[in-house]
C-alpha cells in the first residue's frame, strides 16, 4: 500500500448537526471515508480531538466544515453578546476546525478543506446584514488560507449554501462537496454555490 493510497481514508466534519451535515456525513461514508466528527467552538478542544482521531483513525485527509448556527436581527438590533455568539460559531468554528486540522495536512503534503458558508454573504437579503457579515468572513477567510496552504499540497475552497427552503436539497450540498474532494483538483480558493437558480 503506497502513501498515495491509505488503508483508510479519513475525513473530519466539525459542527453541524442539520439536514445538510447529515447528508455530507452520509455521502463522505459512501465514498468510503470513516468519518469523525468534532466540536470546534474551542481551538484547544478541537486541537485534541483531530490529534486523537489522526491517533486513532489515520491521517486526516479531509475535512468539512459545516456551522449551521443562524441568528438575524434588523440593523441595529442585535445585541453586542447575540453578534459576538454568531460571529464565534462561524468564523470562530471555521478558522477553529482548520487551525486543529491544516498544520497535519501541511505536513503531510496533501489534504482537501472545504469549508461551508451561506449564499446570504453572496447576495442582498434585508434584515441578513448580520448573518451575512458572518458568513462572509468565512469567504474571506478562505480565499486568503487557500493561498497560505496550496503550496504544502492542500487545497481549500468554499461551498455557499443555497436556501434549502427555494429547492435546494442537502444531497445537493453533499454532492458539490464530494465533487471538490474528488474531482475538484483545479479548485484552490474558490466558491461554489449549489442555489438552484435562486442565487445568480
Amino acid at each position: 500500500m503506497t502513501p498515495e493510497q491509505p488503508a483508510t481514508r479519513v475525513a473530519v466534519l466539525a459542527g453541524g448537526s442539520g439536514p445538510a451535515a447529515v447528508a455530507i456525513r452520509e455521502r463522505l461514508k459512501a465514498e468510503g471515508f470513516s468519518v469523525a466528527t468534532i466540536d470546534a467552538s474551542d481551538r484547544d478542544q478541537a486541537k485534541a480531538a483531530a490529534d486523537r482521531i489522526a491517533k486513532e483513525l489515520g491521517p486526516i485527509s479531509v475535512l468539512v466544515t459545516a456551522p449551521e448556527y443562524h441568528d438575524a436581527a434588523p440593523f441595529g438590533e442585535m445585541s453586542a453578546e447575540r453578534w459576538l455568539r454568531l460571529l464565534t460559531a462561524q468564523l470562530g468554528a471555521t478558522v477553529n476546525a482548520c487551525a486543529a486540522v491544516g498544520p497535519g495536512m501541511a505536513r503531510a503534503g496533501r489534504g482537501t478543506i472545504v469549508t461551508l458558508s451561506s449564499w446570504v454573504a453572496l447576495a442582498g437579503v434585508a434584515g441578513e446584514a448580520y448573518f451575512a457579515a458572518a458568513t462572509g468572513s468565512i469567504l474571506a477567510f478562505t480565499k486568503s488560507f487557500a493561498i497560505e496552504v496550496a503550496p504544502q499540497g492542500v487545497r481549500v475552497n468554499c461551498v455557499a449554501v443555497g436556501p434549502l427552503d427555494k429547492g435546494v436539497r442537502p444531497s445537493d450540498i453533499a454532492e458539490t462537496v464530494a465533487f471538490l474532494i474528488n474531482d475538484g483538483d483545479f479548485f484552490v480558493g474558490q466558491v461554489l454555490t449549489p442555489a438552484a437558480g435562486a442565487v445568480v
